[in-house]
């Protein structure tokens, strides 16, 4: 169950970082450090336009600059794009553009280069398609002017050009970015000194222009998606900085690494059949209620992952306007109350639920479920997924409800993934006239009326339990002080490439 992001998805890297030793050399012929990165998976592609989130944004990032940068708080600076407009009705948003800037190939990244790209999102099937596709139409407007129509407001637009949706890279290289990344980001992936599915290696790009620094002469990215052998990376002192389990605090904290905890995935079950199509015993709502009140989240945080997360009934992230804590308490741990909810439905006696299983992500997951559940009433039946065909059958409809992480990020992004009709994670298109009108008013609304319609949505989905989270994890980020400096807030959901810097820096 991987953590997702379709379009942004996902972005909570694990990152890893190794001893700063020579590299390039700087402008004075000194030798810069270099940082070596391990990533908790394989880059999937280097096309943003198939729009590959997740990990794969830790590659990415390397090589593509995006149009608007994220903030911390979800807000969004200047990045290719320096100003931008909105017309009166939210559906006409004007790009003025960083004018001088090139790509690593030396073509020219001007407006027409944005259009191409954009356009080029919205025909190419794939994640990225989802996310612009609110847009109706985008044009060159000037030589650093983009215009982009949309079919209605969209909240989240500037947010998903600050991720995979938004980086630019060069027309004259579509045809070969899956395998030859062209853009006009801070790096340059070398070829020569990468292997395939195993580490990538990235040099400065003379033709960075941004006023964003990176501080490391070469970067080195490493396929390793075992967290037990990055933890004994960092404990052995042969890396400087990364993600390691929750579960080795103690021996951070025996090491003297610095260390601090990060926000986390929120795990859970998605009940995506609620018109009963696949399961008709899921289209009652108090049948779903009942899987809430029957999973004991404490005890599942407790075994999956040693106690290091806190309840959660919500899938929208704390500290955001939609997040209310008090909702929190609205399912505890009842199983009475779970076979009183399944009588009064009319399944007195349960149902059988067929239910997907994997055996990469967090395996003793699956019989606690099962077991859980079968003591309400349902019987759970597994049906075996390959790790890397989850996302694709998940999101097909194959199954109607699954085990998932996910990534909690910014309100209007999730609320569109997860709850409206057409949303990527909402493959049976459900629809609920509650939380089309809430989206509706959502859209247009100013700051002031935005966040309580949010927390009026996020109510209403908790009560219909369309979903049955349990936890939110906590990850933690440990470095050496004395060769790496990480520039990120305790609270701050993602750790971008640029919050890594030699302590030399200043």
């Amino acid at each position: 169950m991987p953590s997702s992001r379709v379009a942004a998805a996902t972005l909570a890297l694990v990152l890893t970082a190794t001893a700063c030793s020579s590299g390039a050399s700087g402008p004075a012929g000194t030798a810069e450090p270099t940082l070596t990165l391990a990533v908790a998976a394989d880059v999937s592609t280097w096309d943003p336009a198939v729009g590959a989130g997740g990990n794969s944004l830790g590659y990415l990032q390397a090589v593509y600059s995006s149009l608007t940068t994220l903030n911390p708080d979800f807000s969004v600076s200047p990045g290719l794009a320096t100003r931008w407009a909105y017309d009166a009705a939210k559906t006409t948003l004007t790009l003025t553009l960083r004018e001088g800037v090139t790509f690593s190939d030396g073509t020219p990244l001007d407006a027409e280069a944005v259009r191409a790209n954009l356009r080029r999102g919205l025909d190419t099937p794939g994640a990225t398609q989802s996310a612009l596709a609110g847009i109706a139409d985008v044009q060159a407007t000037g030589p650093a002017e983009v215009t982009i129509t949309l079919k209605k407001p969209d909240p989240g637009l500037l947010y998903q050009l600050s991720m995979v949706p938004g980086m630019i890279a060069s027309p004259k290289a579509f045809a070969t970015l899956k395998t030859h990344p062209v853009g006009s980001g801070p790096y340059v992936l070398d070829l020569t000194a990468s292997t395939r599915g195993t580490s990538y290696t990235f040099v400065r790009n003379p033709r960075y222009s941004l006023p964003t620094p990176y501080g490391f002469g070469k970067v080195v990215m490493k396929a390793l998606p075992d967290t037990n052998a990055m933890a004994n990376a960092a404990l052995s002192g042969q890396v400087d900085a990364g993600g390691v389990p929750m579960a080795t605090l103690p021996q951070v904290e025996a090491g003297g690494l610095a260390h601090r905890t990060m926000p986390g995935l929120i795990m859970g079950m998605w009940i995506v059949d609620r018109a009963g199509k696949l399961a008709p015993p899921l289209a009652k709502q108090k049948v779903r209620q009942a899987i809430n009140h029957g999973l004991d989240a404490e005890g599942i945080l407790k075994a999956v992952d040693k106690g290091h997360g806190s309840r959660r009934t919500q899938m929208f992230a704390a500290g955001t306007p939609a997040y209310d804590e008090t909702l929190n308490t609205r399912y505890p741990y009842d199983p009475d109350k779970a076979r009183r909810l399944l009588a009064e439905a009319g399944y007195p006696d349960g149902f059988e639920l067929t239910l997907p299983s994997e055996n990469t992500y967090v395996p003793a997951l699956y019989p606690i479920v099962a077991q859980q559940l079968g003591q309400i009433g349902i019987k759970v039946t597994y049906k075996p997924v390959t790790s890397n065909l989850i996302t694709q059958q998940y999101l097909a409809g194959t199954y109607p409800a699954f085990m998932y992480t996910y990534t909690a990020t910014e309100n209007w992004l999730d609320a569109s993934l997860f709850l409206a009709k057409g949303g990527v994670f909402n493959p049976f298109h459900t629809e609920d006239a509650k939380v089309e009108g809430l989206l509706d008013e959502i859209s247009v609304a100013d700051d002031a009326a935005r966040g309580p319609l949010l927390r009026e949505l996020n109510a209403y989905v908790v009560e219909q339990a369309w979903f049955a989270p349990l936890y939110a994890s906590r990850n933690l980020l440990v470095w050496k002080k004395d060769k790496v400096k990480v520039e990120a807030a305790a609270d701050q959901l993602f750790v971008f490439l640029r919050d890594y810097r030699p302590v030399s820096s200043s």
